[in-house]
């Protein structure tokens, strides 16, 4: 059993508590749902079940977190290794060997296990999660779904007794989210605690057991099931909660295909493209895409989708094919000049030192007027002598996006734009993008975000390794058939 006894902490470089007074028990076996807004405590709560707190992030802290009677707050992170285990939204962050079986290891051989132990608990990983045809493989040619399950892998061959998931689905599929949810299932089928971090829960909805809701570091709603699956519309947007029944909502954003008229056109045709000494990973791909458009590009991770977002920014070279702007073929370079992309991880595209200066980075005419205008529409405006660095993620988000306005790119692609994000922060960013669009911009969203395409796509792209695709227009239908939930 986990017990937080009037807990409060405060990091030790802020002046306030970022969690304050809270008093939460969950009993053994529990499947817990924490959530909330961006910010308002929760990574901060799992920090202190997992000992990174205060060992790794030290501060005040007020109260107790007792697991089976002991403080957590006593114990020295070895100590929780077998205790408590983490399973980080980035798997890669948790990553320290090369393939798949040593990494599962890992662990056991940091804990000073035996060789004979440590071969049997990674067998027994195997054996209960399915991992088998995972084992001797490298890392690096892993899928986010496949680097995930070996993550829990590598946790579950210590047999803590309790996981703590972080967003576990941010960077996942379909089809690898309901293999996460089956983990998860098998987790708490035997007898584990389970607390999940998490702001897409549609797949949790049939294994939580009772949720509760954060605000500004307090605890301040605790939820069974089946009130928490059934909040009314306007309860749960005032919680910034998103919807649990994604596909009932389908037809509410159900759009119309942008008309097609003047304008300029970007057209790709009979595109291929294989990797060196490797097989085609893009066969025949043919559309179009007008000016005004929304465009989302769907499908199963591995599909091909970041190559062709890599091909189109002229990162890479087609093998075959053509990409054609206004009626001419345009090069590599040519393709790089047209567009402008916005990476999932905006840390490795801000390079400035400065707001303001980020977004007038590389531009060789007076910008000013517009970078000021830019900044107050994207409400940037207090941030425009900060360093990007120091911005939260939705902010630094909208620096990118803010460059791609400056810089007049005709054509911007968004490489999945709400991983983590909250319902607030998803609901922003689709307007955002249906206001570039609305001047006239090209736009193609890469996303596993059902909620997320239903909002704010027009048309879609679909990738599932077939030898070619073309536009259709956006219906709850094909959704449905995408994510078939």
């Amino acid at each position: 059993m986990i017990a937080f006894e009037n807990f409060s902490f405060r990091y030790e470089e802020r002046d306030e508590f970022t969690l304050k007074d809270i008093n939460l028990t969950i009993q053994t076996g529990e499947f817990v749902l924490l959530t909330g807004r961006s910010g308002c405590g929760k990574t901060t709560l799992i920090r202190c079940l997992n000992g990174l707190i205060p060992h790794f992030y030290p501060g005040e802290s007020k109260g107790d977190i007792l697991l089976d009677g002991q403080s957590l707050l006593e114990l020295k992170p070895s100590d929780l290794a077998g205790k408590v285990g983490t399973v980080f939204q980035d798997p890669r962050s948790q990553f320290f060997m090369t393939d798949t079986t040593r990494e599962l290891a890992f662990g056991c051989e940091n804990m000073g296990y035996p060789r004979e132990k440590t071969i049997d608990r990674i067998a027994k990983a195997a054996l209960d999660l399915k991992l088998a045809d995972y084992l001797n493989r490298s890392i690096f040619d892993l899928s986010s779904g496949e680097k995930q399950q070996i993550a829990i892998g590598s946790v579950y061959a210590l047999l803590p007794k309790v996981y703590i998931f972080d967003e576990p689905s941010a960077n996942l599929d379909y089809a690898a989210t309901k293999r996460l949810a089956e983990i998860m299932k098998s987790l708490k089928e035997n007898g584990y605690t389970i607390i999940v971090v998490e702001h897409r829960f549609y797949y949790l909805r049939d294994l939580l057991d009772r949720a509760f809701l954060i605000r500004d570091g307090k605890l301040t709603r605790a939820f069974t099931k089946d009130e928490f699956c059934s909040l009314p519309d306007e309860t749960r947007i005032e919680y910034g909660l998103r919807t649990a029944y994604p596909e009932r909502d389908a037809k509410r954003y159900q759009k119309k295909a942008a008309p097609h008229g003047v304008g300029s056109i970007l057209k790709v045709s009979d595109l291929s493209f294989a990797y060196k000494k490797g097989p085609d990973v893009l066969r025949n791909i043919s559309f179009e895409a007008h000016q005004g458009d929304v465009i989302g590009i769907l499908g199963h991770n591995g599909a091909g989708k970041t190559t062709l977002l890599s091909i189109m920014t002229g990162l890479l070279k087609e093998k075959t094919g053509s990409i054609c702007y206004n009626g001419k073929k345009l090069s590599p370079r040519q393709r790089r000049n047209l567009s402008y992309l916005v990476m999932q991880d905006t840390d490795y595209q801000l390079f400035a030192s400065s707001v303001e200066e980020e977004l007038s980075l590389g531009i060789e005419n007076d910008c000013s007027g517009k970078v000021t205008e830019t900044l107050e529409a994207l409400e940037l405006g207090a941030y425009r002598e900060c360093h990007p660095a120091s911005l939260l993620g939705g902010q630094k988000q909208r620096v990118t996006i803010g460059a791609a306005i400056v810089g007049d790119s005709p054509v911007i692609y968004f490489d999945e734009p709400t991983s983590g994000l909250d319902y607030d922060s998803m609901v922003r960013v689709s307007h955002l993008i249906e206001q570039i669009a609305a001047a006239g911009v090209i736009i193609f969203v890469v996303s596993h975000d059902f909620e997320f395409i239903t909002r704010t796509c027009s048309e879609v792209l679909q990738l599932d390794g077939q030898d070619s695709i073309k536009n259709q227009v956006l219906t709850p239908e094909i959704l449905l058939k995408d994510w078939r939930l």
